[in-house]
């Protein structure tokens, strides 16, 4: 089995602010090496259109991924931030067996704009807009992880109408809260609550992913 890491910005974008490829970061490859560690294997890519650029990866990963040692009908996806509407579009077009969601800038519901707004501000991709939670196939496990002090405005209020939504859905969801926790908790918050949801999150794939 396999974990994609989702992209939703341009790597042109990302290697002009932090000076590398989305990646080439440590927490892309502690996070690929960590899937590795767990039985799968994780994989990461270039991305010059998001929206379009994922499916395409896991297409190709599906048709092709055996000359990897990969079984392309057990393949996860994995995200973070504003990565999370391209993340969200991959699992509703039905493209990965299972999904994960830390700390994600989700959809717009219920006449809200704070998704947009951000999308703009932060230039990554949105292809959920205009989306609804019931776009999501009812059999495709999502584990979502919440900071509590999440800094970003707005990110919460739009995370928790997306959590409700999918339970009302009666979606398979999985949903963690990390009260104390910033936003990229996962590499910025040395506690035990931060590594008791990052196994959490290790064994929701391996479980998921039959790994």
């Amino acid at each position: 089995p396999a974990v994609v890491i989702v992209l939703g910005y341009r790597d042109a974008g990302v290697k002009t602010f932090f000076g590398c490829q989305f990646r080439e970061m440590s927490m892309i490859v502690s996070w690929c090496r960590l899937f590795a560690a767990s039985g799968m294997i994780g994989v990461a890519y270039e991305t010059e259109n998001p929206a379009d650029d994922a499916p395409a990866v896991l297409r190709w990963l599906k048709e092709n991924g055996h000359a990897f040692g990969i079984d392309g009908n057990r393949v996860g996806i994995w995200t973070s931030s504003g990565n999370a509407p391209v993340a969200l579009s991959v699992l509703m077009d039905g493209h990965a067996r299972c999904g994960v969601i830390c700390y994600g800038i989700t959809i717009d519901l219920d006449g809200a704009t704070g998704v947009a707004r951000s999308a703009a501000q932060f230039h990554f991709a949105n292809p959920t807009a205009g989306r609804r939670v019931e776009d999501l196939p009812r059999d495709t496990p999502l584990f979502i992880a919440r900071a509590g002090r999440d800094q970003f405005t707005g990110l919460n209020e739009a995370l928790d109408s997306f959590v409700a939504a999918a339970l009302r859905c009666n979606l398979p969801l999985t949903f963690v809260n990390h009260p104390a926790g910033p936003h990229g908790f996962d590499y910025d918050d040395d506690s035990e609550a931060s590594r008791n949801i990052i196994r959490a999150i290790l064994s929701f794939l391996r479980a998921n992913l039959d790994a």
